[in-house]
């Protein structure tokens, strides 16, 4: 593209994210900006300071689409968010192996306390990640004006130097208990970033009109007066609420699975982020009616339209021989792969391929599908995931590698552990709501829900 389309493109002069497409709508470059207009612009400038690369994309750039959003900090979390979900080629800086930072919730001290960190351990809650440290800071400040928590990790006889400026609710030196610390500061901060802003929002104003009910039927005096401080103050942090949901908007859940798809390749040494995602789990009832279950994870996501029931057609199988069946059957819908394709479509009977297998089972049920996936090409990658015997909510899954006998445990907070998890559950979740319904109906249903492949 040349500098006068650009400028034909009538481009808003407000923040947002702006993506570059190649030929054939390949992705190349996803970038933020204050002013997308000038921004944009820019690279086409004559004396534009671009890097080699930058150069050699900007000649690549066919067609340019953009986002607008209400602010530059949603601008950047959305960019964070796009990047990590779709890795264009030319954005290099992001794709390197730095950790992305995270806000910590930490549940081990004894005033837990809410802070930004690149580390994920065995204790605390983790929510994120995000790209920029600016983003974490600008969302720690504003979650702060409506929840003032603490930054000590141990209560004493005296509050902070926050507490003493109205920036720190007391916990610290016992102005509140920390029972009342927990339900009244960690617990909405916790539900605000994990996705549930509508429902702290709801329940502020259901306060809100409680109180103006009671206002209403108060005579004049200290008990009056009282309510009338409590909305004010409340009022004030529904104020503060909005300007955070306006101005610091926190990852959507889908794209936090996505990002958390990203740390999967990472940890497990991936050769590209698995877009597609298979999960496979063996179920039974008293070894009668047999059935083999697949779903699908599309970035980090459930396809349910891909999700497939597999039943098994000898009842004399144990659950592995189950499992080769089952394997053998998905890979016989495969065909070649898309790059390599020389027919120029596909059937309707090929099913994508798998960039990830998951396997609910141990070092037996592994080694069954090693042998199925064995001579496929390109490699298709698989791993398998037993619950621990253990049943103290600290015990950790077991993931199991080829080539390794002992399993990898996974911190309990870890993004890639999720996926895995996520992937496990919904696989055994949709083999067992099978057998619920063969038990209620006691005949296999004939409805395209299911999707059975025979």
């Amino acid at each position: 593209m040349r500098a006068e389309e650009i400028k034909k493109l009538d481009l808003p002069a407000g923040p947002g994210c702006y993506r570059f497409y190649g030929r054939r709508g390949r992705l190349l470059y996803i970038g933020k900006a204050a002013n997308l207009k000038t921004r944009v612009l820019s690279y086409w400038r004559p004396n534009a300071d671009l890097s080699p690369a930058k150069i050699k994309m900007v000649a690549e750039v066919c067609q340019i689409r953009w986002t607008t959003v209400d602010s530059e900090i949603e601008a950047l979390l959305l960019e964070a968010n796009l990047i990590k979900k779709y890795q264009p080629p030319y954005n290099i800086l992001l794709r390197d192996d730095k950790r992305f930072q995270y806000i910590k919730i930490s549940t081990e001290d004894e005033i837990p306390g809410v802070f930004a960190t690149r580390q994920i351990g065995p204790a605390g809650r983790y929510f994120g990640p995000f790209t920029s440290g600016l983003a974490v800071r600008e969302t720690l400040r504003a979650l702060r004006k409506i929840w003032p928590y603490c930054l000590e990790r141990k209560a004493g006889k005296k509050i902070c130097f926050s507490a003493q400026v109205g920036r720190c609710c007391g916990v610290c030196g016992r102005r509140i208990s920390l029972a009342d610390y927990q339900r009244l500061i960690i617990r909405p901060i916790s539900q605000f970033l994990a996705g549930g802003k509508e429902k702290l929002m709801a329940a502020l104003e259901k306060e809100r009109a409680r109180l103006a009910r009671q206002l209403a039927k108060s005579p004049a005096g200290a008990e009056r007066e009282r309510l009338i401080e409590q909305e004010r103050i409340l009022a004030k942090q529904i104020d503060n609420f909005r300007h955070v949901l306006a101005s610091a908007k926190i990852l959507s859940l889908g794209d936090k699975y996505a990002a958390d798809v990203v740390e999967l390749a990472k940890i497990l040494s991936l050769p590209r982020v698995p877009r597609r995602i298979e999960g496979f789990d063996i179920a039974n009832l008293f070894d009668t009616n047999a059935v083999g279950a697949m779903v699908v994870f599309g970035d980090g996501e459930p396809d349910k339209n891909a999700y497939r029931l597999f039943k098994i057609r000898s009842a004399a199988l144990d659950d592995t021989q189950r499992l080769r069946e089952v394997l053998t059957r998905r890979f016989s819908h495969t065909g070649p792969d898309p790059a390599q394709d020389s027919r120029g479509k596909k059937t309707k009977q090929d099913w994508p391929r798998p960039d990830l297998l998951i396997i609910d089972g141990g070092l037996g049920q592994l080694r069954v599908a090693q042998a199925v996936l064995r001579g496929l090409e390109p490699e298709v990658p698989v791993l398998a995931v037993a619950k621990s015997g253990q049943r103290s909510a600290s015990a950790r899954d077991k993931i199991f590698f080829p080539g390794e006998k002992k399993p990898l445990e996974l911190p309990l907070a870890s993004p890639a552990l999720h996926v895995i998890k996520r992937v496990r559950d919904e696989a055994h979740r949709f083999a067992i709501s099978y057998h619920r319904l063969l038990r209620k109906k006691n005949f296999l249903p004939g409805d395209s829900h299911h999707r059975f492949s025979e």
